[in-house]
């Protein structure tokens, strides 16, 4: 007796959705949604590394002026 295996629920904007229920194109279009959230994400964080090198690097400008 073999065991069948569920796949996970996609819970999206807090409701639940069976993989077995969606269409090809439903899990496609999932697949996107998460991907470009995780690359949103991932953009962010780069984001706030760059806003602080960044101000890092204007409090270096504005030390150089004033010591000539």
């Amino acid at each position: 007796m073999t065991e069948e295996k569920k796949l996970p629920k996609i819970i999206y904007k807090e409701k639940e959705y069976e993989q077995e229920k969606l269409t090809e194109k439903q899990r496609y279009l999932f697949s996107q949604v998460f991907d470009i959230e995780k690359k949103e994400k991932r953009l962010k964080f780069e984001m706030d590394q760059l806003l602080a090198s960044k101000e890092k690097m204007e409090e270096f400008i504005e030390k150089e002026f004033r010591n000539g």
